[in-house]
């Protein structure tokens, strides 16, 4: 199977970066090196090519109504203009996918999923729109997405848009979508637009002072904020409340997977835990995970934290926060314990 390129790749390649497949993308991992990236985020401005992404739009009478039914939030409480994360659940009550929701007036609505889930989402709101008065398009093959994050991304925006936008808000121009969004845990945006805009935004932020990242500090910035990383962190057999992720469940309205989720509340279960080592050394996803000498569990996401300079992993434990555990690296136990995330 052939990979896919954005519309930037050759920008990518200029610039140096190392492509690796990503979802079935040619994507840039890093440019120059994932902690001078990652640090350039949390200091100034980055910019990420995350054009993979998808957008599906919903537009029809009954757009509030099913989609409240195929994620876990009730959009009779979003008004225009609003972006809300939030899961799209089977009847299992496990993720298909986590998305962001865009409110761009009350009968048309946009959702961004991930990369690798674009097919499976559409299809799967497809097979439940049949009671709905609703029409759906799956336009990823014809939208760009750039995220700008950082502490400087705001002033970046205003001299590149003349625009400002609040923290999970959305402003339009023209056929471009704004929001205040992002992965990184830091102030910025994504900006979303016609494929053949994208290559004048890219170099218009990047003239400006934005430095290009690549996935590889994408993965740390979010790891340190605890973000769930989708096919990675869930896999479809993970229910929400196992990820540790009921703030995003809206209780007071019906939604496939509900009943499920209520009678799992029931029972005890693993959550995903936040893993902190304590020794030198570099954890990856599979590493194992043993608590008093016994096998418990394997990291879902593990990497270096730039910022804490320690081992950071995520992993699903039936401990509590502070336990001691150890993570298997190549045949060595590296100390480390159970702590409550974000970890930055």
């Amino acid at each position: 199977m052939t990979s896919r390129r954005t519309p930037l790749f050759s920008h990518h390649k200029e610039l140096g970066a190392k492509i690796v497949d990503f979802a079935g993308w040619e994507m840039p991992i890093q440019y120059t090196s994932i902690l001078s990236e990652h640090k350039a985020v949390r200091d100034g401005a980055g910019i990420f090519d995350v054009s993979h992404m998808g957008q599906i739009f919903v537009k029809g009478p009954e757009t509030i109504d099913f989609l409240s039914y195929v994620t876990t939030w009730d959009m009779n409480r979003q008004k225009k203009g609003d972006c809300r994360y939030c899961h799209i659940l089977d009847e299992r009550g496990c993720i298909i996918d986590d998305t962001i929701v865009y409110t761009i007036s009350e009968d048309s609505y946009m959702l961004i999923p991930n990369a690798s889930k674009i097919s499976k989402v559409f299809d799967w709101l497809s097979k439940n729109s049949e009671k709905f008065e609703v029409s759906l398009e799956n336009l990823s093959d014809e939208y760009f997405c750039l995220a700008l994050q950082g502490p400087d991304s705001s002033r970046l925006l205003g001299q590149h848009l003349n625009t400002s936008v609040g923290s999970f808000q959305l402003v339009k121009i023209g056929d471009t979508i704004i929001s205040g969004t992002g992965y990184t845990g830091e102030k910025g945006c994504e900006i979303i637009g016609p494929l053949s805009e994208v290559v004048n935004h890219w170099e218009s932020l990047v003239e400006m002072g934005a430095i290009p990242i690549g996935l590889g500090a994408r993965d740390t910035l979010r790891l340190e904020k605890g973000y769930l990383l989708s096919g990675q962190d869930f896999d479809g057999n993970q229910t929400t409340l196992e990820a540790d992720y009921s703030w995003v469940i809206d209780w007071n309205h019906d939604f496939i997977g509900k009943e499920a989720l209520m009678d799992f509340q029931k029972k005890r279960y693993p959550k995903l835990r936040g893993i902190l080592i304590e020794d030198r050394g570099i954890i990856r996803p599979g590493n194992l995970v043993f608590n008093n000498g016994s096998k418990i569990s394997s990291l879902t996401s593990g990497s270096l934290s730039p910022s804490l300079r320690k081992g950071i992993g995520l992993a699903y434990l039936d401990l509590d926060i502070g336990t001691p555990i150890t993570v298997e690296v190549r045949g060595n136990h590296l100390n480390g314990r159970v702590v409550r995330m974000p970890f930055l």
